[in-house]
């Protein structure tokens, strides 16, 4: 089993649980923003968690709720989706990367007016699979900053060649810095060369076979 699946799903859960003192926290006139990102050889993954406090759950109802029917269609989900996502930028060694939607979940809105509902966006950004290397990603949310607060966080990578260094965010937490080391892949033996292997290790179990036949025999 891959060892960097129980560490990668722990700091899924230590994210979960750091988060969630300031989650409760926050004041009821916020919008708390939580993004987490994480990295792959070819692409990103994006985690936002929108939480509306109870006292905004109205004016964020509002912004979605564009036909003021007082309920959410799918469409509405999926357009107010799209325009939070407008409001990311998201750069691998200083080249933009473009962020495409790929789940959206929405609670029930009595939820959000007493302050526990969450709205769930999932994204993807597709990128050139990384070469051996040091390399950058940068992130930034600008979305609503008139009404929120913001988290961001870098979850540990899957994959093993990729090691994360520390992360730099500015004070408001709508962005993060954070520089990545991906590992040379390590080389196949070669053909004649594990040939070889196999014979040396049938010989070491062939010889002392033949040996004990040969004493038997005298």
């Amino acid at each position: 089993m891959n060892a960097q699946k129980p560490i990668a799903t722990l700091a899924a859960l230590w994210g979960s649980i750091a988060w969630a003192p300031s989650a409760g926290a926050h004041r009821l006139d916020e919008y708390l923003q939580a993004t987490r990102l994480s990295i792959a050889m070819d692409r990103v993954d994006l985690a936002i968690d929108l939480t509306p406090g109870a006292a905004i759950a109205d004016k964020v109802l509002a912004w979605i709720d564009t036909d003021g029917d007082g309920r959410i269609s799918d469409a509405e989900a999926r357009a107010y989706a799209q325009e939070m996502l407008r409001s990311v930028r998201l750069k691998v060694d200083g080249r933009p990367a473009q962020v495409e939607l790929t789940m959206s979940s929405f609670p029930q809105w009595s939820d959000v007016r007493l302050g526990i509902g969450m709205i769930r966006l999932r994204a993807i950004a597709k990128i050139p699979s990384a070469a051996a290397g040091r390399h950058v990603i940068s992130f930034l949310n600008t979305y609503r900053p008139e009404s929120s607060v913001y988290l961001v966080n870098a979850l540990i990578p899957d994959n093993p060649r990729i090691q994360l260094g520390d992360p730099r965010r500015d004070h408001a937490q709508t962005g993060i810095t954070l520089d990545y080391t991906v590992a040379g892949a390590v080389s196949p033996m070669p053909r004649s060369w594990e040939l070889l292997a196999w014979l040396i290790v049938a010989g070491a179990l062939w010889l002392p076979r033949v040996y004990s036949m040969t004493r038997a025999a005298r």
